[in-house]
């Protein structure tokens, strides 16, 4: 009798999922419809060396060509066509080996292979209906079984956790073939389209579930007792004993902070959740958490990250009860801003400062006014490492940025303070023996620097000392004009602004000197 595609497309269609109570392998139903025939199920269905004369004697069937409408006809899912399939790498951090080899991104995963996640290390895998399987730091898993049949729609997906924790999204599994099932030593989980998270303990020969979506189906290894899991509820299996009742997960703790970030190195607060002996912080790089940047229990309640690049981050933090069971999810996004890192202010209350590790090469400084820094009484951009600001006597916040290469500043430094001092008052000059002395109005204990230049901008300075006495003196330079300048210094490290510059020219014919402030003359 001749056969059309699409009355094969009806035949997949009607086949359904069926485990007979006590049996040990799955089965295939399939209902027949009119024009079935078991040799025409078996060229569609069956490998070798399996027959239609094996169906026959497992379902009784009469006549293999005369079929009626509606029978169930069992087939065993080993008797099945296999299409083999792989899972792909779609996230690798840390330490991460597949059969004892460094495992590489977009790498496939086939069926039999051996993962193995190092402290720190972890790796998601996508399936290749789209579910999602992340195993995480110090976990052993095998794919056991990745497979599809021929004709059937679905496939059979089949993971062993040794020991380690694995967290899965799994995608409605539609097709009578459909199945997801994850074995550790002690338990077994099946679903149909769920997200959960399994753990394995060798040493305490435990397992552990945690439904976060839909619902779970967990059998001990050694007994017949499956149980339902709900969303919301896990459980902690172990060996030879029968699953107890399901526990409620502890809800999800508070994590406030601000959406951006401009520290280098975090530590982020937990809201404590009663009840919580741990936590688990997880941070990710995309929603889905599939590229995870770290995974912790922590052992107090704040997250700690150092050297996180840049970028924009997911942080999911659940509490962990005593008996090892985690709870549902908080989730808190932000982005990071560190960089470039800012400057160090000095100490000594001058407007100076240290680059950072990571500071550029230009920076910002401010000066806060009345009002804080958002009107600033003085700004500038500058690429040295210390500047002079005329600012009037009193105690100035002022704060200093690395200048990004769009020109924008980076994080602001912690805010200093600079106790401006009055400056001196202008220089007297007397000539003594071809040396020049110039005198000031001083305060016992202050430091005064002073500077002698060849130019108005003191870029050539031809004398630089700090004294403490309120006079200097200078043997008589060559003809030409000189500018002086001075600051004082107090015991308590406050600095004045340097003074008015006072210009220096010699008067002819007497070959004598002149010393003038801005605005006053010269005698």
């Amino acid at each position: 009798m001749a056969r059309t595609p699409f009355r094969f497309l009806g035949i997949a269609l009607s086949l359904m999922v069926w485990q007979g109570v006590g049996a040990s392998e799955l089965e295939i139903i399939h209902t027949a419809r009119a024009g079935d025939t078991l040799i025409g199920i078996e060229r569609e269905y069956l490998a070798p060396p399996y027959r239609w004369r094996g169906l026959k004697t497992l379902n009784r069937v009469d006549n293999p060509m005369r079929i009626p409408v509606g029978t169930p006809l069992r087939i065993p899912e080993s008797w099945l066509r296999v299409e083999p399939r792989s899972a792909r790498v779609v996230a690798l951090n840390g330490d991460v080996t597949m059969n004892g080899r460094p495992l590489s991104a977009d790498a496939r995963v086939p069926a039999g292979a051996i993962l193995r996640t190092g402290t720190g290390g972890f790796v998601t895998l996508a399936m290749p209906d789209e579910s999602r399987l992340t195993v995480q730091p110090g976990s052993q898993a095998q794919v056991e079984k990745m497979q599809g049949y021929k004709g059937i729609t679905g496939q059979s997906t089949q993971i062993n956790l040794e020991q380690g924790r694995l967290e899965t999204t799994v995608t409605p599994q539609r097709g009578p073939a459909a199945r997801y099932q994850i074995r550790t030593p002690t338990a077994s989980l099946s679903v149909r389209g769920t997200a959960f998270r399994v753990g394995s303990d060798p040493a305490a020969q435990s397992s552990q579930a945690e439904v976060t979506e839909g619902e779970v189906a967990m059998n001990n290894a050694s007994r017949d007792d499956a149980r339902a899991l709900p969303a919301g509820y896990g459980v902690v299996a172990r060996a030879g004993e029968a699953i107890p009742q399901p526990r409620p997960l502890l809800p999800a703790p508070l994590v406030g902070i601000p959406p951006i970030l401009e520290q280098i190195d975090l530590a982020i607060p937990i809201t404590p959740v009663v009840g919580a002996v741990a936590y688990r912080a997880q941070l990710a790089r995309d929603e889905s958490f599939s590229d995870m940047v770290s995974a912790e229990r922590l052992s107090t309640a704040v997250a700690h990250y150092k050297g996180l690049p840049d970028g924009s981050y997911v942080l999911r933090v659940r509490a962990i009860d005593e008996a090892g069971l985690e709870g549902h999810d908080s989730t808190t996004r932000f982005t990071l801003r560190a960089r470039p890192t800012p400057p160090s202010p000095a100490t000594d209350g001058s407007l100076s400062w240290t680059p950072g590790p990571e500071s550029g090469s230009r920076y910002r400084i401010q000066v806060a006014g009345p009002e804080g820094f958002e009107r600033p009484v003085f700004e500038q951009d500058t690429d040295a490492r210390s500047i002079e600001a005329a600012l009037p006597p009193g105690r100035h916040g002022w704060r200093v940025a690395s200048l990004r290469p769009d020109g924008q500043p980076g994080p602001w430094s912690r805010t200093a303070v600079s106790d401006i001092r009055r400056a001196p008052g202008g220089a007297q000059l007397s000539v003594f023996n071809n040396r020049l002395r110039f005198a000031w109005q001083g305060l016992a204990g202050q430091i005064y620097d002073v500077q002698i230049a060849a130019d108005e901008a003191f870029t050539q300075v031809l004398l630089e000392e700090s004294i403490g006495e309120a006079a200097v003196t200078w043997p008589s330079p060559g003809l030409g004009s000189y500018y002086l300048r001075l600051r004082a210094r107090d015991p308590d490290g406050g600095v004045s602004p340097w003074s008015e510059t006072q210009t220096l020219r010699p008067l002819l014919p007497m070959l004598t000197w002149s010393l003038s402030s801005p605005g006053r003359p010269s005698p």
